[in-house]
């Protein structure tokens, strides 16, 4: 995720796209724990891609930025 944030900082010059990384349990009988990371970038004319970070219940989900890569070499 902090290689893909700094090759969009590399090659399109966009230091303010974030990375939404999420752990839940698949709607399944197995109930088997799943993961996604989705980039995006802010815009001020489209909704965030969470509206409510803080207020989601039903996973685990980080909001990471270039700036929070630092503390990874």
């Amino acid at each position: 995720m902090c290689a893909c944030l700094r090759k969009a900082q590399e090659e399109f010059r966009d230091t303010q796209v974030k990375a939404y990384v999420s752990l839940s349990f698949a709607d399944t009988e197995e109930a088997l724990l799943t993961s996604n990371v989705t980039f995006c970038t802010p815009l001020p004319d489209v909704r965030p891609y969470i509206t409510d970070l803080e207020g989601v219940t039903d996973a685990a989900v980080a909001e990471i930025s270039l700036e929070d890569c630092s503390a990874w070499p």
